[in-house]
């Protein structure tokens, strides 16, 4: 086992800039962290192409044979294996009878001579001035993609296959440092198998952010982790999960999981011991920063010590990015897509052995990047697709494959912490139950370290400390650490009337942060500020069809017809525990608002945990 050392962020980039090389790394397993093996000091390339003038079968057997010496001799084997190569390793496929052009790139395979495990904090990213990007071109329209899409079921339904992951291309520039661009995409889009490989005298480059497991053998034991069904994650915690269930049950990608997973019990079954062969999870739904994936895991032990040429052969490529039966459905999309997927849903790979145990990772190349580089202007293609079966719809796969675009043009977030603000009296935290249940919910949708013991700890050092009547800011981080400030409360002989007027513009609904409480309140200190100005205490938000919100650090109320209503906050708004309190207990109810609603109103209300009630005298010039 290689030791892992934990450096600084400034540390890691000077050392990487200084030595360049393959980074591989997970961003996931460690919230606040990445966990990077970065190999150096390469001693030889090898990059093969398609051409029918070679013996191309007898050269990748060889090749292949040479890594498994080459890792035993203590080196590190790395690469990018294309698509393409699926043509000589599916069985009943060829090279030489297969329509590839010459020159069409197969591998591209990297030596490494060293090997340095390290976990640093991640930074604070600032990159985003260094970097622009054009606006990403796809090569097929909806209307493009929806006559494709009628030619794929017509394959499905004549039976010439189950299921077909249907592929398009996304072309853009970048302008800038392609390093940077990479740190900026793991802020945006957390993996375990985030890649940044440059070969080819660094004029070529992959940035690959992919969530999905191909392969990993330790030792005897080969782990696959097929990842078939996707759904976008929601703003609210109600329709996150929402999103959720219905992934989880949607009959559409639970049929093309279980067809993908069997698929990959076959292929192991060819080279595992008998009866080895286990599938340890089915329909596990993971989430992802935008986008909730389910995933199967198929394990098995080999029957013979690991080779490249076997398990390749058997596996190669993931039938999760093909389709059932593989054969027919490689050969029918090629047919419908037009040409080369090259990177894209091929596989990237690392490989070592210590102590004569083979230690290899394999991840599917989706959300994979294939860049070309001329100085600091780069050519990109981007892969999206998704899979085809007899019960899909072709306005809902073109959406799910423009939905994995969002991660390459959304902004950088900024650094931020998971905040409550709760009120202290007489020893006990009022609503604490509440307030750790959206904390709780909120690390879950951001992908913090949580842990409810370090919670309930914590609560109970506050209300064993904190003494008389007062305001605790409180405070999650990624790593999972908290940490509290605590201000008095004045005494109030009587309650406050707050001016309360009407923002000046909408809200942007598709800004996550509005719908969770955190350090992130750039859009709210901004409105609050504007509040000022027009002479507002407070301001009322509303979306950008007119419906009332919230206001800037207060829920809602106003009373018509003697029943007391709060708004919906679907469309953007925190939800705020005083609000869901009133709500259990029935107090009020949630009623879409309008600006009418609020002007007609017999009485309105502000409140939140800390202030509670509050009277509000309503501006409307």
């Amino acid at each position: 086992m290689i030791p892992i050392e934990s450096i600084p962020w400034i540390q890691f980039e000077e050392n990487y800039r200084n030595l360049g090389g393959l980074l591989f790394e997970d961003c996931v397993s460690e919230p606040g962290y990445t966990i990077c093996d970065h190999y150096s000091h390469p001693i030889e390339e090898i990059p093969l192409t398609f051409s029918r003038n070679q013996n191309l079968k007898g050269q990748i057997h060889s090749l292949f044979d040479r890594l498994d010496l080459e890792r035993k001799k203590g080196n590190y084997p790395c690469g990018i294996l294309n698509y393409e190569l699926g043509y000589h390793f599916i069985e009943g496929l060829d090279l030489e009878s297969s329509p590839l052009k010459e020159g069409t790139p197969l591998l591209h395979i990297t030596i490494y001579q060293n090997k340095k495990r390290s976990i640093y904090k991640n930074p604070d990213l600032k990159f985003d001035s260094l970097i622009s990007i054009s606006n990403p071109k796809p090569k097929w329209s909806k209307d493009e993609y929806t006559t494709q899409w009628e030619k794929t079921l017509e394959y499905l339904k004549l039976g010439e296959s189950y299921e077909l992951n249907l592929c398009f291309p996304v072309e853009f520039q970048i302008q800038g440092d392609l390093f940077s661009y990479y740190q900026n995409l793991k802020t945006k889009q957390k993996t375990k198998y985030s890649v940044f490989y440059p070969y080819d005298g660094k004029n070529k480059t992959i940035v690959s952010l992919s969530p999905e497991l191909f392969f990993e053998v330790n030792g005897e034991t080969i782990t696959t982790e097929p990842m078939k069904g996707t759904n976008v994650r929601g703003n609210t915690k109600e329709e996150d999960q929402k999103n959720f269930l219905h992934l989880q049950t949607s009959e559409k990608e639970r049929a093309e999981n279980v067809m993908i997973t069997d698929l990959y019990r076959n292929d192991l079954g060819r080279i595992a011991k008998q009866g080895t062969v286990v599938v340890e999870e089915l329909f596990s739904i993971r989430g992802l920063s935008t986008v909730w994936q389910m995933v199967s895991q198929v394990t098995a032990k080999l029957d013979k010590p690991f080779s490249w040429n076997t398990v390749l052969s058997s596996l190669f490529p993931s039938g999760s990015v093909i389709g059932a039966p593989k054969r027919n459905s490689y050969e029918l999309l090629r047919s419908l897509e037009f040409g080369n997927r090259g990177v894209y849903t091929g596989a990237f790979f690392t490989s070592e052995e210590t102590n004569h145990i083979p230690q290899i990772r394999a991840c599917v190349t989706i959300r994979t990047l294939e860049t070309e580089s001329n100085d600091k202007s780069h050519k990109a293609i981007y892969g999206i697709g998704s899979g085809v079966t007899v019960l899909s719809k072709p306005n809902e796969e073109y959406e799910e494959c423009l939905s994995k675009l969002k991660v390459l043009t959304s902004p950088v977030p900024p650094t931020f912490q998971i905040l409550e603000t709760m009120k202290v009296s007489n020893g006990k935290i009022f609503l604490k139950e509440h307030h750790g249940n959206r904390l709780e919910s909120t690390a879950k949708r951001f992908g913090f370290s949580f842990s409810k013991k370090k919670l309930e700890d914590t609560f109970h050092r506050i209300e064993l400390e904190v003494t008389g009547k007062v305001r605790i800011r409180f405070l999650l981080n990624e790593e999972g650490n908290f940490h509290w400030e605590k201000t008095p409360l004045p005494k109030r002989s009587i309650r406050p009337t707050i001016q309360l007027g009407f923002a000046k513009e909408p809200i942007n609904s598709n800004d996550v942060f509005l719908f969770h409480k955190t350090t992130n309140r750039g859009v709210y200190n901004h409105l609050t500020e504007v509040c000022k100005e027009l002479g507002f205490d407070d301001c009322i938000l509303f979306d950008k069809d007119g419906r009332v919100l919230e206001t800037t650090i207060r829920n809602l109320f106003y009373r018509e017809k003697g029943k007391w209503f709060t708004p919906s906050l679907e469309t953007g708004g925190l939800p705020g525990v005083f609000r869901e309190w009133l709500l259990k207990k029935g107090w009020v109810e949630v009623k879409p608002t309008t600006r009418d609603d609020l002007l007609q109103a017999e009485a309105i209300l502000v409140g939140n945990s800390v202030r509670g009630f509050e009277r509000v005298t309503l501006v409307t010039k």
